[in-house]
Parts: C-alpha cells; sequence; structure tokens
C-alpha cells in the first residue's frame, strides 16, 4: 500500500489550496465513486497489488473516504459506546465528549478569522483549551480532553486578535455551542501553509520515483491555482528509533527546487514492527516556522501504523500544540491501522479542527484495508478528495 500512496496524495495536495470550517454540514453519503476520470479504475475490493510496478504512478488509481466527526458528532459519540471502542480513550488517555464550539464575530457581525483563543483557568494541562478561529470565526476546544471528568464550572476566554488582547463573557460548562463579540475589524491573510508528513519505512520506492519526475508540474499548477496566496511547502520524512535516522525535515520553502531535491534525497527503509516514530515526526513538525498569519495550515499525516504506547503523553502534547498554533491534523491512513489507530487518529483529526481520510478497498489495490467506524460516505478517488478538501480548507 505505501508503495502507491503517496504518488496519488501529492498530486491533488499541492494543485490547489483554497478552509472546510462548516463543521455543520451534513456528510456525504452513499458508495458511487466520484469524479471518475479516464484513467479512474473501480475494483471489487479487498487484496490486490500494485498496477503499475515500474513506479511510475498514475494519479487518480486509489480511492479512498472521508468522514469528519465535527459535522457527525452524535455519530462519533454513538461510536465511542460501541463494545470495541469503549476501552480506546483511557488506551491513550483522550477522552473527547466534551467538546465546546466558540463562534467571534465583530460587533457588525462579521466572523473573526485567525482569532486566537484560550479557554479555561488551567489550559496548560487538561485538555485541547487554545486554537485558531478559522474563516467562519469559529474554534472548537476541548477542555477536558486529557481527562475523564467534564468542565463543572465556567470557562474563562481571552482572545487575541493581531496584537488586541479581548476578555469576552465566561462560557459556562453547559453552553457547549456560543457566540461572543468583540470590538475589532477583520482582516484577510494570504499565506498557505501545506505540510506532508510521511511514514518512510518498507518499500516507499513508487512514492519517491513520482515526486522526482513530478513534483515540478505538480507544484507549478498549484501556483497557478492560489495566485493571490502566498504558498509555502514542508515535508518530514520519518521511520522509527533504531533505524538509519528517525527524522529527515525540510523547513517552509517557496523554492520548488529546494522542495524536489529534499524529496529526491529520500528512500525507503527500516521499520520492522508495528508502531513507528509518529511522535517524532509531529514534533519535528510543528517544530517548523508555520506562518502566524496564514489562513491555512495543513498538515496531512500519511501513516499505516501508530505511535509508541509509551508515547502517549507526548501525542497529548503535540495534540494541544497544534490547536493552539492552529495545524489541521488531517491522518490519511493506509492498510495495516487496526481499530486503536483509527481512534487515535480520528480524535487527533478532530481535536485540531482536521478530517479523517482512509484508503479504501474499491481500487483492488494493496492489501487488505480496515473498514472504518463510519456512516454512509462517498467512495472518491484520492487525488479528487484531497483537492477538494485543500479548496474547501484555504478559502478565504
Amino acid at each position: 500500500m505505501k508503495k502507491l500512496l503517496l504518488s496519488f496524495l501529492l498530486l491533488p495536495l499541492l494543485q490547489g489550496c483554497a478552509d472546510a470550517d462548516d463543521s455543520s454540514g451534513s456528510s456525504s453519503s452513499g458508495y458511487s465513486l466520484t469524479d471518475a476520470g479516464p484513467s479512474g479504475r473501480v475494483g471489487s475490493g479487498g487484496s490486490g497489488s500494485s498496477n503499475n510496478p515500474s513506479g511510475s504512478s498514475q494519479a487518480g488509481v486509489i480511492t479512498a473516504g472521508e468522514w469528519n466527526d465535527l459535522r457527525n458528532w452524535g455519530f462519533w459519540l454513538d461510536v465511542l459506546k460501541r463494545p470495541t471502542w469503549t476501552a480506546l480513550p483511557a488506551q491513550w488517555q483522550l477522552y473527547s465528549t466534551e467538546r465546546y464550539t466558540l463562534t467571534l464575530t465583530n460587533t457588525a457581525g462579521q466572523p473573526l478569522a485567525g482569532a486566537r483563543v484560550t479557554i479555561g483557568a488551567n489550559p496548560a494541562s487538561t485538555g485541547v483549551t487554545a486554537g485558531v478561529t478559522d474563516r467562519l470565526g469559529r474554534v472548537e476546544l476541548f477542555p477536558t480532553l486529557f481527562q475523564a471528568a467534564a468542565a463543572s464550572t465556567s470557562l474563562p476566554v481571552q482572545v487575541n486578535y493581531h496584537g488586541q488582547v479581548f476578555t469576552p463573557a465566561p462560557v459556562p460548562a453547559t453552553e457547549h455551542q456560543a457566540t461572543r463579540v468583540v470590538a475589532a475589524s477583520p482582516t484577510v491573510s494570504t499565506p498557505v501553509d501545506i505540510m506532508f508528513v510521511v511514514d518512510a519505512t518498507g518499500s516507499m520506492g513508487d512514492e519517491i520515483n513520482y515526486l522526482k519526475t513530478e513534483l515540478r508540474d505538480v507544484v507549478t499548477r498549484a501556483e497557478a491555482q492560489v495566485p493571490a496566496a502566498d504558498l509555502r511547502l514542508a515535508s518530514v520524512f520519518y521511520r522509527d528509533k533504531g533505524d538509519e535516522y528517525v527524522t529527515r525535515a525540510l523547513p517552509f520553502t517557496q523554492n520548488v527546487n529546494q522542495l524536489l531535491t529534499f524529496v529526491q534525497a529520500q528512500g525507503p527503509g527500516g521499520g520492522g514492527d508495528f508502531p513507528e516514530a509518529v511522535d517524532e515526526a509531529l514534533s519535528v513538525a510543528l517544530q517548523q516556522q508555520w506562518s502566524t498569519e496564514a489562513r491555512c495550515r495543513l498538515l496531512f499525516l500519511v501513516l499505516d501504523a501508530p505511535p509508541h504506547d509509551e508515547d502517549r503523553t507526548r501525542i497529548q502534547e503535540l495534540t494541544r500544540t497544534a490547536a493552539r498554533q492552529g495545524i489541521r491534523l488531517i491522518p490519511i491512513t493506509a492498510s495495516g491501522i487496526d481499530t486503536s489507530t483509527e481512534f487515535l487518529m480520528r480524535t487527533l483529526a478532530l481535536s485540531t479542527g482536521g478530517t479523517y481520510v482512509f484508503i479504501t478497498n474499491h481500487s483492488g489495490i494493496g492489501n487488505t484495508h480496515l473498514e472504518a467506524s463510519v456512516g454512509d460516505y462517498q467512495v472518491e478517488y484520492l487525488n479528487n478528495l484531497l483537492v477538494r478538501l485543500i479548496t474547501e480548507y484555504s478559502k478565504s
């Protein structure tokens, strides 16, 4: 599965960046394949192997689904009650049921995008208590994500908007959807930050070969589709402790040649056991120079294995950091993951305002994929799905 995944990932990721922030919308339904081009192919699912052994990968073959738990909140709460899921929050020490959606507007009713919001009296230890509002002025916060107990008192609110600090009325513990008004004028940001964090264990040859030959054209298309934005790209490849390396990072750049040079130097190897150094990769990724004024910060995490169990506390810290910086985590899971990994990835996504993407069996490519515990979803070619996500998430 790894041999094809990144090749189909990066073409759409770099084709356009235009903020899927409507978490009140409804999910797609049905299982028909959408936007099928002449190169598309749908199999009956199940296991299979690459139909392109030469490594010259072609987009529009891998199939995938997307499920946004923020838009399907009742469904998520029901999933957590299933017998195979009830122990998972305690396993990862992530308790996502206490969700607060705070919307900020100015006195004219206009949404304030890019405002940095903090709630709660003890934001450093209890959960995701800081975030950045989206284009609709909305931020999702989980103040008790790291503890099983629910909030019992009202939550103080502090807003920092372009250097101005506001303290609107506290949010009562029972007010899970709140709107607050602050006296500020909305501004429009132009930077768009996209990072690819990729598991480089095992056989990754096809993805890297694809990048070497196609990335220049892909980036050129992206720049053409977002002429009003400052598109910045970065990447982290990772393996595991004890391998030749744990992480290799390319800082944000607008220079296509720098990105190409970095990718050309990568190759697959290492791994062996099931868990990998996901925490190390996220740590390095979040330490990069993300734009504080970006309209869109997306971190696509491509993986087929979880972090090590002993890294749970660090995963908590990294989740909190990503949310505080306004970085949306969008996992893309391949064959090999289990239900525990699905729970973890979906929790990382929802607690940072992201969404969950999963490769499906419909293309007949790769090993058998875990059937995601979601409702009706639209089966799409992975490239088209990612174009859609990026377009939605980075609207100004």
